[in-house]
């Protein structure tokens, strides 16, 4: 929206705006702009996600649109694809696509999973992603541009178009919310790390999901006999492959547990906390996405030690910000990784950072709005 502003556009927001959002945070930074309007899609199917081309295309006639940005394309595959069963009706002016779910492109089908995919494709064919990505979108140019966040989908797809992946750098300068009471957390964190000096430091940042692995990382600080640090609100409803409780309370006895249980906005406080280890430790489960975290990590020039699959083993791989880990070799490389020097890494996460700039999004997302390479 900012580019598009700068670039004179007049902007429309659609999307269901009878559900109440969590967080209102970026729409308030436009609401009184002049030059930006919504247009309320719950009355169509699914809210708007399940529009049919015919009434797509009568909003953008309705409103004289000339460019359509979808910021989450993943969710409108069934639209894109329509085009090909309208005879000769198309979106209306340019049309650039977000993807940031390519996750279809991990599971890879053995001979006879193909054989059955391919078997009930008729069925499917309209709504599936990999065959969306694979086949028609490539061959048909439904869009005009697709941007992908997946740097390893891009590199296996000549029509995709990498987009830097800066949302959490983008967010920390949008959203600095200095708060000079929660930095007493800095001084409390530093005489945890006194009374333990020389135990190793996990630190684990943010809300507790399994998902990210809050109990794998509590569990590996018991059986290494290592301080674990947690920076953010805990959650105990949250069911888990580990007791957590008895896991922090075998720690809490020890003295090797701190915990603010504060939601941490500070951002001197928040780089402290990073800070205070040397790698980041991050134990995801059955995940394939990007990782703010990681990204938070790597500004601070921290090394990461991830899961192999996905997005996030693949940019630790190429780009050597870290180490990675299968199923079976999480422990033997945890402790390779502490005994690699954080120096080792810190020229590539230099390099892979400055390639993952707020300038270089603006130039892809000018290139991809205007067709043409920045001025």
């Amino acid at each position: 929206m900012q580019i598009l502003q700068k670039l004179g556009y007049t902007i429309y927001i659609a999307g269901n705006f009878k559900t109440k959002l969590n967080s209102t945070f970026y729409f308030d930074r436009f609401k009184d702009n002049e030059n930006i309007f919504r247009i309320d899609t719950s009355k169509f199917d699914g809210d708007g996600v399940g529009i049919k081309i015919d009434e797509f295309i009568d909003l953008q006639n309705k409103y004289d649109i000339e460019l359509t940005v979808f910021t989450e394309a993943d969710s409108h595959i069934p639209l894109f694809v329509s085009q090909l069963k309208s005879g000769k009706k198309r979106l209306k002016g340019r049309t650039v696509g977000i993807f940031l779910r390519p996750f279809y492109f991990y599971h890879k089908l053995p001979l006879l999973d193909k054989a059955r995919y391919v078997k009930r494709l008729h069925s499917f064919w309209d709504t599936d992603a990999r065959f969306f990505h694979e086949v028609l979108n490539p061959f048909f140019h439904l869009l005009n541009v697709s941007l992908h966040l997946d740097d390893f989908f891009v590199s296996k797809h000549r029509s995709a178009v990498c987009l830097p992946d800066v949302f959490q750098q983008f967010a920390d300068q949008l959203v600095k919310e200095e708060n000079s009471v929660q930095r007493l957390w800095i001084q409390k964190l530093d005489e945890f790390k006194s009374k333990n000096k020389g135990a190793t430091m996990l630190l684990y940042f943010g809300a507790p999901q399994e998902r990210r692995g809050y109990d794998k990382l509590l569990k590996l600080a018991i059986d290494n006999d290592a301080c674990f640090i947690h920076c953010g609100l805990r959650n105990d409803d949250t069911d888990y492959e580990y007791d957590v409780n008895t896991l922090r309370g075998v720690l809490e006895t020890q003295n090797r547990l701190f915990e603010t249980n504060e939601y941490i906005t500070d951002p001197s406080t928040i780089e402290y906390f990073f800070k205070s280890v040397s790698h980041l430790i991050l134990p995801y489960r059955d995940f394939l996405g990007s990782s703010g975290v990681m990204l938070q990590a790597l500004g601070y020039n921290i090394p990461v030690l991830v899961p192999e699959v996905g997005i996030i083993g693949y940019r630790v791989k190429n780009y050597n910000l870290g180490f990675t880990y299968d199923k079976g070799s999480f422990e033997k490389q945890f402790q390779n990784f502490l005994k690699t020097p954080k120096e080792s890494f810190a020229k590539s996460i230099e390099d892979y950072m400055k390639s993952q700039s707020v300038q270089n999004l603006n130039s892809v997302l000018i290139q991809a709005i205007s067709g043409e390479s920045e001025q």
